[in-house]
């Protein structure tokens, strides 16, 4: 008998020797080789067009960029406001749009009349949170309807999108298009008044919903605290689509069955590096609602609070179930910052029924 077991133990040895090699990913090499410095940014999106967060690559050479009017320093995952751009006040006004999903007529009326919105309140930066299309062709579709704003705009993936499929259609429009910053591959944005750490994908592989979607490691989030330095003039601001974990059912992260299913992670970077304002979404049931850093404490929408985490909801129009019992066909906000204290509006959609 002993010398069946070991036959088994031999034989499973031997076959793991001799199983098919996974296919090898870019960001298996990123712990091994480290940050790197790219000739160029055109080589840096070739050599990363697969790895999604993006490493903390730099640029042999930095570029200027000039988006929304005002002079930036991008040197790889780093893009800085040039102080000689910045203005006088300390506010800033953000639109959130997040899980957009779809190019269908009711979904692309919620997003014209949310940048008419955003035209209207004179928003600083558009930031896209992520679950933006499944398909290329309507990624490219909504990427170009929100560009034509020429708004700083902030792209991030959610768990919906191919990291592939941004990669190339951001390739196709950054030389055109440079207000279009790619929250990927740029992990740190200093701009003015306002401080963004992005992280891209999903933490939960089971939601990561294509092949070549999103999946973020802890050492992802984890490069905040060990790291990445603050510029420690302006607010910090986290836009990650999925938000941190939630205590009890007034959190931003509340499913349906009233648990809470946020990534531990980032409250870890939050609580550690005080960071006192984020943006986020995935769970649409609990869109419209903001909380406090201790993830608990409600802040009311038009309410300015020293600490506010934000779940900006879905701006598509098919119908959602939310928590209370209402059902909303698409949302949207805005975030301001003002004298180191946010509030946030909300703008909600009607039903639409075709004739």
């Amino acid at each position: 008998m002993k010398s069946f077991y070991f036959g088994l133990v031999v034989v499973g040895i031997v076959g793991g020797l001799f199983q098919a090699p996974r296919e090898l990913r870019a960001d298996d090499f990123d712990d091994f080789l480290g940050p790197q410095a790219h000739e160029s940014w055109k080589k840096y999106m070739r050599e990363n067009r697969y790895t999604c967060p993006g490493p903390l690559d730099t640029l042999a050479k930095s570029r200027t960029l000039v988006i929304g009017g005002k002079s930036y320093v991008h040197s790889g995952y780093k893009l800085e406001l040039l102080p000689s751009s910045a203005d006088k006040d300390d506010a800033v006004k953000i639109g959130v749009v997040s899980a957009i999903k779809d190019t269908s007529p009711g979904t692309m009326k919620n997003l014209k009349e949310t940048l008419a919105w955003f035209v209207g309140e004179k928003v600083d930066w558009i930031v896209v949170n992520g679950d933006i299309a499944r398909g290329e062709f309507d990624l490219e579709e909504i990427i170009d309807v929100i560009a034509a704003t020429q708004f700083p705009i902030l792209v991030n993936l959610g768990n919906l999108d191919s990291k592939g499929s941004w990669a190339r259609v951001y390739k196709n429009r950054e030389k055109k298009n440079p207000h279009i910053v790619n929250g990927v591959w740029i992990r740190q944005i200093i701009a003015d008044d306002i401080e963004f750490w992005t992280v891209a994908g999903y933490h939960d592989s089971r939601f990561v919903h294509q092949g070549g979607g999103c999946k973020y490691k802890k050492a992802d989030v984890d490069v905040f605290r060990r790291e990445i330095k603050p510029s420690g003039d302006r607010p910090v601001a986290m836009v990650v689509h999925g938000p941190p974990l939630g205590q009890g059912k007034k959190s931003i992260d509340v499913i349906h069955d009233n648990k809470n299913v946020g990534d531990p992670n980032l409250n870890r970077v939050i609580r550690r590096m005080g960071v006192k304002f984020g943006i986020f979404g995935h769970i649409l049931e609990s869109g419209g609602r903001a909380v406090r850093s201790d993830m608990k404490t409600r802040v009311k929408e038009g309410v300015a609070s020293d600490e506010l985490h934000l779940n900006s909801g879905s701006v598509s129009a098919d119908p959602w179930a939310m928590l209370g019992g209402k059902t909303f066909f698409g949302m949207s906000v805005i975030m301001e910052i003002k004298g180191g204290k946010a509030s946030f509006k909300t703008k909600r959609f009607a039903a639409q029924y075709e004739d």
